[in-house]
């Protein structure tokens, strides 16, 4: 069960820095890790949350006809779902500005369907810089996916990565 961490949730990144090789270590010791997974389960479920407000954001800006928050918004449910997948199956993430590319690059490897969502998040990765960056005059036209696709998307992966890691770990997002 996740378990709210004795520190701020950034120190405890800071502090352990992964997760897994910490528990690891610890280990090795004869010392038991079961905060320390809870407390990284905890951060799981904070960056799942963050997914699921992006997602409620996108629905919204779609419905206020903001097609360029809603694209964006979808992007960052999607990222920040393959952040929890990644943190809490790998130990680590980055949290520095380059850590988009791992959103798709660095799935855990046996999420189902791995390589087509690899491919879906770097095309909704696409779609946000277009949204946020470009304002040309054939940017909408640049785009694969509407806005109402690309947030059916992102709430697929969510769905897809809360099932992954409730069988995975045996806990609930």
């Amino acid at each position: 069960m996740p378990k709210k961490p004795p520190v701020h949730e950034l120190e405890f990144l800071k502090i352990c820095r992964n997760h897994a090789e910490l528990a690891s270590k610890l280990n090795s010791l004869g010392l038991s890790s079961p905060d320390v997974f809870a407390y990284a389960q905890y951060v799981c479920a904070c960056w799942f949350e963050l997914a699921e407000v992006h997602l409620q954001e996108a629905k919204a800006a779609d419905a206020a006809s903001c097609p360029r928050a809603a694209m964006s918004r979808a992007y960052y449910a999607a990222y920040n779902a393959s952040k929890a997948a990644r943190y809490i199956v790998k130990g680590a993430v980055s949290l520095k500005g380059d850590d988009h590319s791992a959103a798709s690059a660095e799935l855990p490897d046996d999420l189902p369907d791995v390589e087509q969502w690899a491919q879906d998040i770097t095309v909704l990765y696409e779609h946000r810089l277009r949204a946020d960056y470009d304002h040309w005059a054939d940017t909408q036209m640049s785009n694969t996916l509407t806005t109402g696709q690309a947030i059916t998307l992102a709430e697929r992966f969510i769905d897809e990565v809360r099932g992954y890691v409730n069988g995975k770990f045996g806990h609930t997002l």
